[in-house]
């Protein structure tokens, strides 16, 4: 039987990163419990990341629940505006993005076969972690983004 984890994840543009388990199942993530986190986890993560900073821009992926009128009130709340205009086929453009096909071989690694669930969800948070953001993703933004920009949006080829 295939059990599933999803974890959100957010890089900042100084390269530090957050990352957590998404509730699944019976406790399933929704919009409101997403509000519930923003608050308690992603909003106080940015002001560790930026002191002194009260308004912060986030590049969202397309998850539904994300974008929830609860999510926009919260993210209201706490200073947080999203990026509405960002081209919707450039992933490249999302640190995000770019962690898990670089976590996966680490987990095929990682996998023993005898991995309880709960043990295997610590190595997929622990290879999400892992993932070298500052030196692969923040480093070459400003060149994926004037790529972006001159092809209209399209997929790039990095």
């Amino acid at each position: 039987k295939t059990k599933k984890i999803k974890v959100f994840g957010l890089t900042t543009s100084t390269g530090k990163q957050i990352c957590f388990e998404v509730p699944h199942g019976k406790n399933q993530f929704n919009a409101a419990k997403w509000a519930r986190f923003l608050k308690k986890r992603v909003a106080p993560f940015l002001q560790r990341c930026f002191p002194g900073q009260t308004r912060f821009q986030l590049l969202l992926d397309g998850e539904g629940l994300l974008h929830a009128p609860e999510a926009k009130r919260a993210m209201a709340e706490c200073g947080i505006k999203t990026l509405p205009d960002w081209p919707g086929y450039s992933p490249e453009l999302n640190p995000q993005e770019h962690v898990w096909s670089r976590a996966e071989p680490d987990l095929r690694a990682l996998e023993s076969g005898t991995d309880e669930y709960s043990a295997w969800k610590k190595k997929v948070l622990a290879a999400v972690k892992a993932y070298p953001s500052p030196q692969k993703l923040v480093g070459s933004m400003s060149r994926r983004v004037k790529t972006c920009l001159a092809r209209q949006g399209a997929m790039l080829d990095c």
